[in-house]
Parts: C-alpha cells; sequence; structure tokens
C-alpha cells in the first residue's frame, strides 16, 4: 500500500507566516506546471502497488482551475491501482473554494476535504493574510456538505495574538466539521511575521498562554468525542486523516510536484526541487537513511501518536537508553505490549522530550 501527494504551489496571495513552496503565478505558468506535473506521474513505474490514499495539497488547489485538479487525478487513476474506497483529499481556501468547484471535486472521486481556516476572528485572518472571513468559512463548509461531502477536516492555528480558538472549535463542530488540526503558529524564516517579530510590530503570546489554550481545546474536543490521536490532530471515530496518519507510522508514499518528498516505506528518500527551473530540469536529491536515522524518525514520528513506538521494530535497542528509561520511570513515557507511547499529559512539551530523547 502507498499514499500519493500532489502538491499545487500556486497561491492568490502569501499568507504572514508562511514558509512553504508556494507561489502567486499567472495562468500560463500555472498551465506549464500542470504539462510538466502530469508527465512526471506518467512516467513514474511503481504501478504494482496499489494506493490506499491521495491528497491533494499546496499552496491552494482551489486556486487554480477545477478542471486541471481532476486532470491530474484521472491521470493517477490512469497510471495507477487506486483503491475503490481510497480517501481522496483536497486541500482548499474558503475563498477560492465556489461551490461549481466543490461540485466537480467531488463528482470526480474527491471523498474528503480539508480548509485551511486558521481563525473565526476577522481581525486575525486579515493579521495573517488570509483572504476570508468567518462567514466565508462557514459558508465554504455549507457549500462543502451539500456538494456532497461528509469528511470534512478544518485547520486552525495556536498562539495568535488575539481570539479563541476553543470557541472557534465550538463553531466548527456545530458546523458539521468531522476533523480538526490545530497548530502552533511557528515563526519561519523569510516570512513576514518573523520580520514584524524581531521589529517589535508584533507581539505574540508566551509559551504558558499557548499552553493552556491548546489544553484547553484538548479537553474540550475530547469530551466532545473527538478523538486525540496526533499531537495536534483531532477527528472523530472514522475520520482521522488517512493520508497523513501514513506518513507519521513509516509507510510508503509517493510524492509529486514542486519541493515533493517520497519515502520507499524502509531506508530510502528523495524530493522533487523546490523551485520551478530545477523541478522542470528534473532535479531530485536522493538521501539513503542509517539504521539511526531510521530509528530517530521513527522515535520522532511515533511518540506524536496514539500508535506509539514498536519497540522491536527499531534498530537499536531503546529500552538500554538512560534518558528513555527515565521518561518510563517518571511516566513521561509508558510502555505495553512493546509500544512506547507518550502521556498524553505531556503533549504540550513533546518536542523537548523527542528532542532531548533522540540527541
Amino acid at each position: 500500500m502507498i499514499g500519493i501527494y500532489v502538491h499545487i504551489p500556486f497561491c492568490e496571495s502569501k499568507c504572514i507566516y508562511c514558509a512553504f513552496a508556494s507561489f502567486v503565478c499567472d495562468d500560463n505558468y500555472k498551465n506549464r506546471y500542470f504539462t510538466f506535473l502530469n508527465n512526471e506521474i506518467k512516467n513514474f513505474s511503481f504501478a504494482d502497488r496499489e494506493v490506499a490514499t491521495i491528497y491533494f495539497g499546496g499552496g491552494t488547489p482551489s486556486c487554480v482551475n477545477e478542471k486541471q485538479i481532476v486532470k491530474t487525478l484521472q491521470i493517477i487513476k490512469n497510471n495507477f491501482q487506486v483503491l475503490q474506497n481510497a480517501e481522496i483529499t483536497i486541500e482548499c481556501n474558503p475563498c477560492s473554494a465556489t461551490q461549481e468547484k466543490l461540485k466537480t471535486y467531488h463528482d470526480a472521486g474527491f471523498n474528503r476535504i480539508s480548509f485551511g481556516v486558521q481563525s473565526l476572528n476577522n481581525k486575525m485572518l486579515k493579521f495573517l493574510g488570509r483572504r476570508h472571513n468567518k462567514d466565508q468559512a462557514l459558508q465554504a463548509i455549507k457549500n462543502a456538505k451539500q456538494a456532497g461531502f461528509e469528511n470534512i477536516s478544518a485547520d486552525l492555528l495556536l498562539g495568535l495574538p488575539k481570539g479563541n480558538v476553543t470557541k472557534d472549535a465550538k463553531t466548527l463542530l456545530n458546523f458539521g466539521v468531522k476533523h480538526l488540526s490545530a497548530y502552533m503558529l511557528q515563526i519561519e524564516d523569510n516570512t513576514k511575521l518573523k520580520m514584524k517579530v524581531e521589529n517589535g510590530e508584533v507581539k505574540l503570546p508566551d509559551d504558558e498562554k499557548v499552553v493552556k489554550k491548546y489544553e484547553k481545546l484538548t479537553k474540550f474536543l475530547e469530551n466532545n468525542q473527538f478523538k486525540h490521536y496526533e499531537i495536534s490532530n483531532f477527528a472523530y471515530e472514522g475520520f482521522k486523516s488517512q493520508h497523513n496518519f501514513a506518513y507519521w507510522t513509516g509507510l510508503a508514499y509517493l510524492g509529486f510536484g514542486l519541493g515533493a518528498h517520497s519515502f520507499d516505506g524502509q531506508n530510502v528518500r528523495w524530493c522533487n526541487a523546490d523551485n520551478f527551473e530545477d523541478y522542470f530540469a528534473g532535479k531530485q536529491n536522493k538521501e539513503i537513511l542509517s539504521s539511526s536515522e531510521r530509528d530517530e524518525e521513527m522515535i520522532m514520528l511515533g511518540l506524536r501518536c496514539d500508535e506509539g513506538v514498536q519497540l522491536n521494530k527499531l534498530h537499536t535497542n531503546l529500552l538500554k537508553n538512560k534518558k528513555f528509561d527515565n521518561y518510563v520511570k517518571t511516566g513521561v513515557i509508558k510502555i505495553s505490549n512493546g509500544v512506547a507511547k507518550l502521556n498524553k499529559k505531556f503533549y504540550s512539551i513533546s518536542n523537548s522530550i523527542i528532542l532531548n530523547l533522540i540527541d
């Protein structure tokens, strides 16, 4: 089984915090990109593997002509053994996901949709550089339901200067959202946000306040039957992101498009160039992971999920690691039936725990 990721690197504008490979381009450039992308998919020889998930991400897939998206999906279906019940996701922004586009996506075979909501506070949306407002976000969710989508996800950001993320989550649940991703606002290099923070124009809340908001959100979602299946992800039973979960559990996946990553499920990883010139030239970077590097990755990803880390799959004996042993003795990490899991009480400081463990 494999998953397929397709990167659509186009946006209508750049958000203040975004460090992803996304660009504002005209239609001619978009057409050139899709021609190369579709040929890349056609020329890939991996057709003997069944495809369980397909994910169109970005960028903003909904900002391009929906016919281009549908054509690329059909090329994947023509060149790979896509399972009949495969999860097929598309990321959308509320302002560009028109009723017509949503209906076209659903009719073409997309059965899961993920909206970049980020906040339902209009001042914060403007601050982030988002092109939609609260009403547009909620209307897009309504439109998706009317188009036939049942599996609807929304992204929210933690750590904004203002706003109530738990209140936003409650509203989204009332509108029928079945999956929520709550990500910490990160200050990335080469972003407007970093510049504004460094020159004192923007002051973000301290870590303690953000942790409290995260814990409040977590408690609310769990009290409303959402399963906390990954540090930043919550879903009703049967609605977790199968595609992303495959990443976190170490399954094989293929990435097509600008900057897209692939993994053979063992120890070989490769990625496409993240600039158009090199991508159109077919340039890639390949990496063969050592046993220790693969172990570190499995520990890092596994401890973020409720699936945990299967100790017998590691090349090294983690039980002999003094730091790991100390975390077990103090209840930070729990072991059951050969599986190590991070105590959810410590999810809010998971990064420091994991980095300390693999250092």
